[in-house]
């Protein structure tokens, strides 16, 4: 078995010392080049090994056994002493979401948190999204130009979440604002400054959510907390306090960030294959495999974390036990040995849904199928309201820096 130079555990140069793809437009194409020259190797940029073929990447999904995920949620730049002081006298103390835990505590957590968010539930939501979807295009409707991102997409599946959860619509900006935070603290390449402000935002979020808990406990209602509270029956074997207080900040977080992420990169991809959003016009039911295409072809979540639990060996290439892995979804979703003209986006792909955007195994999103819910009623919708919809040239938009997320900072289109 070989190991290639350059990881910390060896001594050496890494051959791929000049991929440099994460924060720049060419994410895809380097990947491209990765795939078929060097699959598996040791990232200087972001220090992490790297998987980019689709069989990989499923495999390990799959693996618990040899692969942890108590990494995923962990901060990219270590925490500052002062970020951490702010975070404790703030009575920050999250136990561990449902991306970052294993083994049986992951199963005993996701079996009270899955009986309440589940396409069950979430279909019941269908009549309530597509009225916030059409609130939204009329208070659009008539503009010269908009940014999607800021003025329907930034918004809408908080809205959608945060009833689920109990969170009056009052409070979207607020805990929009401090959920961004996550994202820089837990995501980003932060600054001393950033994790700072960064944390401060964390503490209030968590404040928040464990005062409507508290509240919850007092006066349960038809939400994701209440319920949780009621199949806990104050028994803490079944789900804690602070687990519950967890996955109500997790969820909160989770549950709108990336639909808005996914909404803006997919609406992109469509206006600039113009073909393709023709298409979606002429015949709205391909909206469901529109949602999939969207998410192979420009996935908000582009790599996922794990630690190798010991030595493994990937096409010859051994990792050693110890190691960080990143996962890399966007290489993965265009294998060529998966998806036919990868490079394509084909809303009409008849596979997309092998798509791993959304992880794979025991730690497959909870909340996929609100998501793809929510993205099949946009597209359905606009589709019908505005095919004439373009993309303004030039495109300015950038991107979050980080490795985890493919987050565009706006989306500036004209409707007619």
């Amino acid at each position: 078995m070989n190991a290639i130079a350059g990881c910390p555990f060896h001594a050496g140069t890494s051959p791929s010392a000049d991929f440099k793809p994460y924060f720049s437009p060419e994410l895809h194409a380097a990947f491209e080049t990765q795939r078929r020259d060097e699959p598996v190797f040791w990232c200087e940029e972001i220090g992490y090994w790297v998987l980019t073929k689709h069989a990989d990447v499923y495999s390990v999904l799959h693996d618990g056994a040899r692969f942890s995920s108590q990494n995923t949620t962990r901060p990219v730049t270590p925490m500052h002493p002062d970020a951490q002081a702010i975070l404790k006298e703030g009575g920050y103390a999250q136990t561990g979401s449902h991306s970052s835990l294993d083994g049986a505590v992951h199963k005993r957590i996701r079996g009270v948190t899955g009986q309440v968010l589940n396409l069950r539930e979430f279909v019941k939501l269908d009549g309530h999204i597509r009225r916030l979807v059409n609130e939204a295009i009329d208070r659009v409707e008539g503009k010269d130009a908009v940014d999607l991102l800021r003025e329907v997409n930034y918004e809408l599946p908080a809205q959608v979440v945060f009833k689920v959860l109990g969170i009056p619509d009052s409070d979207i900006p607020s805990v929009k604002h401090w959920a961004g935070a996550r994202s820089v603290i837990d995501f980003s390449p932060a600054t001393h400054a950033e994790q700072l402000e960064g944390a401060r935002n964390m503490v209030a979020f968590w404040q928040y959510c464990t005062e409507m808990v508290r509240e919850r406990e007092k006066h349960p209602q038809d939400d994701f907390t209440s319920r949780m509270l009621e199949i806990r029956n104050g028994d803490d074997a079944v789900m804690s306090i602070p687990e519950i207080i967890t996955h109500t900040f997790g969820v909160a977080f989770a549950g709108h960030e990336t639909t808005t992420n996914q909404l803006t990169n997919t609406f992109r991809s469509l206006l600039e294959n113009r073909e393709q959003w023709e298409a979606l016009c002429a015949d709205p039911s391909l909206a469901a495999n529109t949602v999939e295409e969207g998410m192979r072809y420009a996935g908000a979540v582009i790599g996922w974390r794990r630690i190798a639990l010991e030595d493994v060996e990937f096409r010859g290439v051994t990792i050693p036990k110890g190691a960080p892995i990143v996962l890399s979804f966007a290489s993965a979703n265009r294998d060529e040995e998966v998806f036919e003209n990868p490079q394509r986006f084909d809303i009409r792909r008849a596979n997309a849904r092998k798509q791993l955007t959304f992880g794979n195994g025991v730690h497959f999103c909870l909340g996929a199928p609100l998501a793809r819910l929510e993205m099949k009623i946009v597209f359905e919708e606009f589709a019908k309201r505005f095919p004439r919809m373009r993309l303004v040239e030039p495109d300015r938009a950038t991107h979050l820096h980080t490795f985890v997320f493919r987050a565009p900072s706006a989306l500036e289109v004209t409707l007619q």
